[in-house]
């Protein structure tokens, strides 16, 4: 048993998610969100099957074909990004196209906003401000003292 308040990992490094047209999804991800695309994965004949997308601080989103890949909810609800400036974030994505409301979270106080993916994955994009029960904790990480 670890002591009280430590882990064994150091961070989230990937989500893999399932893509029905991973050029399209790769577009979504690097054009409207800005992630780098870090590996592509192509078959012999090399055509595009996959992709490694940077998201920034050294972790990833991992895309895959899958045809038949529809967001159906199951055990995995919705993708998360932390960013530095919620209005600014959304007002991009409203450029885009996307609508945005941004709204505090009920408990932990959270400013957020959702919207989905080309293939249905829901994502959140939250800033943790004065309110945010969780910025202790991010702060730490950060090496910062709220």
């Amino acid at each position: 048993m670890l002591p009280e308040g430590r882990t064994m990992l150091k961070r989230l490094s990937h989500v893999c998610l399932s893509a029905q047209d991973p050029a399209r999804t790769i577009a979504f991800y690097r054009d409207v969100l800005g992630c780098a695309v870090a590996h592509e994965f192509r078959n012999d004949a090399g055509e595009l099957y996959g992709a490694m997308l940077h998201c920034g601080d050294g972790t990833f989103i991992e895309l895959f074909r899958d045809p038949a890949a529809t967001a159906t909810g199951g055990p995995f609800r919705h993708l998360c990004f932390e960013v530095a400036d919620i209005g600014t974030t959304a007002e991009r994505l409203r450029a885009s196209g996307f609508e945005c409301a941004i709204r505090r979270g009920r408990t932990d106080r959270v400013l957020q906003f959702f919207i989905h993916d080309p293939d249905g994955t829901m994502i959140e994009f939250h800033e943790h401000d004065a309110e945010s029960i969780l910025r202790p904790w991010v702060s730490a990480a950060q090496g910062n003292r709220p």
